[in-house]
């Protein structure tokens, strides 16, 4: 969901977890043609992961999925309350990542 190729250490911090993990979802992410690795172009020992056109498409459609069942869920709501929503989101959000950064 990045909007370049990251080395797999990076994708791993950002979902918290070991390289190793992601590295096992890796391979089976390229046998399926999600993604691909890709030489960095600023250390050419070093491998990025982006997606394929494929991977591309399907991330595109769970996103669309996945914003379409929210946006019914909240269809009924005032502007007011969505508007509340929304603020209150956008601060557990950040609340959130700073307590992670903190840990």
């Amino acid at each position: 969901m990045a909007d370049r190729p990251l080395r797999v250490g990076e994708i791993a911090t950002r979902m918290q977890v070991v390289g190793p993990h992601v590295t096992r979802h890796l391979h089976d992410l390229e046998r399926a043609d999600l993604v691909r690795r890709v030489t960095d172009p600023d250390d050419q020992r070093a491998r990025l992961v982006e997606l394929t056109e494929k991977g591309a498409d399907a991330s595109g459609r769970y996103l669309e999925a996945l914003l379409g069942w929210f946006a019914e869920a909240i269809a009924d709501w005032s502007e007011e309350d969505k508007t509340a929503f929304g603020r209150l989101l956008s601060r557990f959000v950040d609340d959130l990542q700073a307590h992670l950064v903190r840990d």
